[in-house]
């Protein structure tokens, strides 16, 4: 039997209240899900997302995530709805490693709530929309199982695109990053100063950015975009109701390239996840680098996830101490391109892999300084 079958009503047994009860009384939404899915280049040093062009209004021609409405008569959850919908959109069967993101439900985050028309004769705008509530799932693949997507459904194109290209600030590694970083920065200072609420504005930039003695934290990932967002920086804080953009505002690269939705929302909001979790749950780790890795290939990954560079010999102690391992030798080796020793194969330990750390690592960053 179905699920759909198993569920459907049947009127033999249905109590007193459940004839009486209409939801029509109330205003209608739709739900839908979406799927964040993140993988390593070959080289594992980038960190990219599998993105689709979207074929369809609102945002056609937009980045977006793999996603689509549940169906509500055979999606058992939104997890099943957003594996269906990477399917159907990219090709791709499966993920490595997923988890719920969050839920996603501001107003006006999908211009189709505001859809209807105008009836002349009743001189009046008739709402055919509904408010339209996402759940996200956040997901990770290998590196080596990143292969080319392939576009489907109403997707124009599926593709793996670098997450910093989106985020740019976020990537401390190099002068772009960097570059980008203090960009976010001077126009956020702009914005905090000279107004009635100027402390606390300025106080929101410190915290979120470092500076005046705090640190930058790569896990504020979501505290950055969402102040960027409100200080009106990125292009998604200066649309419409109909997703249109009313003002051009600073279009430069350091802003990153806006997403349909809220999608870019999502992703700050994944990140930031990722990033705290590379510390204390080796099963993240695992799912980017696989089951067998160089010491320089881990070390790599995290980078690419964390934004900003390693201590090489400190973290090689970090994960690899005796008495607190986190991965150990495999005994094997992979073959150098070049001249050189070969590099030795390390592996999660068995214990640690599904378990979460009880003392989340302790990452030994190369220091930055307050713009990154």
């Amino acid at each position: 039997m179905t699920d759909a079958a198993q569920h459907a009503p049947d009127h033999r047994d249905a109590p007193e209240w459940a004839t009486r009860y209409d939801a029509t009384s109330f205003a209608p939404f739709s739900w839908t899900a979406d799927v964040l899915a993140f993988a390593l280049d070959e080289a594992r040093t980038s960190l990219r997302a599998l993105t689709v062009v979207r074929g369809g209004e609102p945002f056609r021609g937009m980045d977006a995530w793999p996603g689509g409405f549940v169906d509500a008569a055979d999606d058992a959850d939104a997890r099943a709805t957003a594996l269906r919908e990477l399917a159907e959109e990219t090709g791709r069967d499966g993920i490595d490693y997923m988890e719920e993101l969050g839920t996603y439900g501001r107003l006006g985050r999908d211009p189709r709530q505001y859809a209807g028309y105008w009836d002349a004769e009743a001189r009046r705008w008739v709402q055919r929309g509904a408010r339209v509530v996402s759940t996200a799932q956040l997901g990770l693949v290998r590196a080596d199982a990143g292969d080319a997507p392939t576009a489907g459904d109403d997707a124009d194109d599926a593709r793996w695109m670098d997450v910093y290209e989106y985020l740019p600030w976020e990537d401390l590694r190099g002068v772009r990053g960097r570059t980008a970083s203090e960009r976010v920065r001077r126009a956020l200072v702009a914005w905090a100063s000279g107004r009635a609420d100027a402390a606390e504005r300025c106080e929101r930039v410190e915290r979120a950015l470092g500076g005046e003695g705090a640190r930058w934290n790569e896990e504020l990932v979501p505290d950055r975009y969402r102040l960027l967002r409100d200080a009106g920086l990125v292009e998604e804080a200066r649309r419409d109701r109909w997703g249109q953009v009313a003002d051009a505002g600073d279009t430069s690269a350091a802003f990153g390239t806006p997403m349909a939705f809220d999608h870019r929302e999502m992703l700050a909001d994944a990140l930031g996840r990722l990033r705290g979790k590379l510390k204390y749950v080796p099963r993240v780790l695992q799912a980017l680098v696989g089951d067998r890795f160089t010491l320089d290939d881990l070390q790599e990954a995290c980078e690419a996830l964390a934004g900003r560079p390693l201590h090489r010999a400190n973290f090689r102690r970090t994960v690899s101490a005796v008495r607190s391992a986190l991965v150990v030798p495999t005994g094997e080796s992979r073959e150098s391109p070049g001249p050189g020793v070969d590099p030795k194969l390390y592996a999660f330990r068995d214990e640690v892999v599904a378990a979460r750390l009880d003392t989340a690592l302790r990452m030994p960053w190369t220091p930055l300084t307050a713009a990154g």
